[in-house]
This record gives structure tokens, C-alpha cells and sequence, in this order.
């Protein structure tokens, strides 16, 4: 467990305007063992007295009695509550019935319902293993300037695997949000990780002119040296389920973007051993008791299908899909698409992928695959 902080952190815990421009913003502790991006984010608005600055910078605490607490969270994971149809409930319901991360997310969505578009967030994490730092995106081309030029490795497809985060939820509405975790909770460079990578994106999304930023060249070197020989872009391959009572344990000494052969055993619980699926890099291994993600397997993804992807998607042919095979647009969800899979059977989908539609699940007799918001 993380220690705790003295006190619950302010909700905003400051701003910087400058001239017109986008709403840059800090998303820190939405997890409250993970405060490292607290102190990151403290540091850049420090940083950020007498440069100029076009639009704002925002620097905002996630879970403010986790955080107090030095827990991921006292109720609920509050990065698993995003979902439209849970927000929606939460607005229709008096306050007065919050519960502990109810209320936090009341607070947050006022805080960032504030927020002038265009928005751009980046949420930041930690991880309860050893690992080099990442970032985690919904596969949009909007998204993808600001991941990249993090200069960090990439993962795509979390989106198919976990429902209900703030990535989700802020990416369905247009605005451009990425998720880096920078290293184990209780490793003192998380938090020189987290300020770089701010630095590095506050340049990326226009707020701040490279020749402005302190320290830039030194940033980007710190999180090339912590990355160095791995793979710029990865997929979730697999991800294992964790709920209560399974009594799952990881195995020790994996640490993140492990290479892994199929069948090596990576963790057990209270039905057994669990083996590796296939052969791939381990990712976000558990070394905490909370928490309902036991590991991910990813795989190294070549940039050529990015560069094909990002292609395709600018000549609108994702409005051809609906003529293959077995392929028809939902009738109420727009940007999804349902799939036969008696009929649509060779290389969904790889195909789907290309076009941005990377949240696939069953509905019988039908999959779907929807896509984020093309904004």
C-alpha cells in the first residue's frame, strides 16, 4: 500500500491561463495509491510561472479520500464507474446519496463540465509492479498526435478489455485523452516520469512552444533512457479478470513488458494455476490486494498498420464496411456496427482494428464493434 497523504488534497489543485487555446489537464490520484502525479503536477504549475502559456493548464486530484486513505479506492474503483448509463444515474440522484467515490466523481464531473473545450487530458497513473512508463489510448487520429509525441511506448485496445473508464467516457464526448503510468507506486522517479511526460505534452498540444518549455531536451531524454529497446507500439492481446474471493496471487518477479512464452505460469488462484494464453509481453502485472485486473498480455503492433489505418480513416472508407458480408449498421448505436460471425468469419477482426473499431462484444447472435467518436 502506498502511504497515505497528510490530509484529502484540494479538488482543483491549480491553474495557469494564458491566451487562447486548449484546456490542458492534470488528472491525478484517480487511484489513491498512486500519487506520484500530485507532486508531478505541483511541479509544472511551479514551472509554468512566466512562460507563456495559449489556453490553460489544470491540475485537478482524483479521489481525494483514497488518497487520503493511501488506498485505491474506499468503495469502488473509480476509474471502472465511467460508463454513460452509471453518470446518468449519478446526475438523476440527489447528493445527499452519494458514497464515498460517488461523491468524488459528482466533483469531477462538475470540475471538468467547467473545463473550455477543446479539452485535452492526460490521467495519470502508477502501477503496483516495476515497469518502464507507457501510455494507454483509445485508438483515434486525434488521440494519436498527443500519444506519440509523449515519445513513450503506446498501447492500444485497453478499451476492448476494460468497460467504464474516464478514458472512455471523456474520448466518447471528442476530447482528446491519453493514460500514462510511469512506474511502480513507490518509486521516487514516478514522480520525475509524470513531470516529463506533462512537460512533453503540454508541448504536443500547442500549450506551450517547445523553445519555452524548462528543461525540455532533459525530459525527453529521461523517459527515452526509460524506455529504451522497447517496442513504440503494442495490443492488448488478453486480460485477466480479477474479482473477489479468487484469492489470485501473481507470480513474483514479473515486471511490466516481460516477455512471456504460452503456457508459462504467471499466476494462481484459488481454481488453480493461470498460464499464459500465448506468447506475448506481460503488462500491469497485480502486486496489490484491490484491483480487478490480474495482468494483461500485449504484442508488439508494426507502424505500417498504423500508417494504413490512418489512411483509411482519412478516405471515410469505414462507410464501406456496412456492404461486406455479414456486416450491418446497429440500429439505435451509432458508430457501431453488428457482424454475423456465421458469415463474416476471416480476419474481422484485423479489419475492424484498422477502421478504429476496437470495443467488440457479444450480442447474440450478433458481435459488435463500435468505435470512439470520429471528433
Amino acid at each position: 500500500m502506498r502511504p497515505a497523504v497528510a490530509e484529502p488534497p484540494p479538488r482543483v489543485l491549480g491553474r495557469r491561463r494564458g491566451g487562447p487555446g486548449a484546456t490542458v489537464i492534470a488528472c491525478a490520484g484517480l487511484h489513491g495509491n498512486e500519487p506520484a502525479g500530485l507532486e508531478a503536477a505541483r511541479r509544472v504549475l511551479d514551472g509554468l510561472e512566466g512562460v507563456p502559456l495559449r489556453g490553460e493548464f489544470l491540475a485537478v486530484a482524483g479521489n481525494r479520500g483514497a488518497l487520503a486513505a493511501g488506498m485505491r479506492f474506499l468503495g469502488r474503483d473509480l476509474n471502472r464507474c465511467w460508463t454513460a448509463a452509471e453518470v446518468e444515474a449519478l446526475r438523476a440522484r440527489p447528493g445527499a446519496a452519494d458514497e464515498f467515490e460517488q461523491a468524488e466523481q459528482r466533483e469531477l464531473l462538475g470540475v471538468l463540465g467547467e473545463a473550455e473545450p477543446p479539452i485535452v487530458l492526460f490521467d495519470l497513473h502508477t502501477t503496483s509492479g516495476a515497469s518502464p512508463p507507457f501510455v494507454l489510448m483509445s485508438d483515434t487520429l486525434r488521440n494519436r498526435p498527443i500519444a506519440f509525441g509523449l515519445g513513450l511506448p503506446v498501447v492500444l485496445g485497453l478499451e476492448e478489455a476494460v468497460d467504464g473508464t474516464l478514458l472512455e467516457y471523456l474520448t466518447e464526448r471528442g476530447h482528446r485523452v491519453v493514460v500514462v503510468e510511469a512506474g511502480r507506486h513507490d518509486d521516487p522517479k514516478a514522480a520525475d516520469l509524470h513531470e516529463a511526460v506533462l512537460w512533453l505534452g503540454l508541448v504536443a498540444a500547442g500549450a506551450v512552444a517547445a523553445r519555452d518549455a524548462p528543461g525540455l531536451a532533459r525530459s525527453r531524454a529521461l523517459l527515452q533512457e526509460a524506455t529504451r529497446g522497447l517496442p513504440r507500439v503494442v495490443e492488448v492481446r488478453h486480460r485477466h479478470p480479477v474479482a473477489a474471493g479468487d484469492g489470485f496471487r501473481m507470480e513474483r518477479g514479473f515486471h511490466g513488458f516481460d516477455r512471456v512464452e504460452k503456457g508459462r505460469l504467471l499466476a494462481r488462484d484459488r481454481r488453480g494455476d493461470i498460464a499464459a494464453t500465448e506468447a506475448g509481453l506481460v503488462l500491469l502485472p497485480l502486486y496489490q490486494e484491490q484491483g480487478e485486473d490480474g495482468f494483461f498480455l500485449v504484442r508488439p503492433v508494426r507502424r505500417f498498420w498504423l500508417f494504413l489505418s490512418a489512411a483509411l480513416r482519412s478516405l471515410r472508407l469505414q462507410a464501406l464496411l456496412p456492404l461486406l458480408p455479414g456486416v450491418s449498421r446497429h440500429p439505435e448505436r451509432p458508430f457501431t456496427l453488428r457482424v454475423d460471425p456465421r458469415v463474416a468469419r476471416w480476419f474481422v477482426v484485423e479489419v475492424f482494428h484498422l477502421f478504429g473499431y476496437r470495443k467488440r462484444r457479444p450480442e447474440p447472435p450478433w458481435l459488435t464493434f463500435s468505435r470512439r467518436r470520429p471528433r
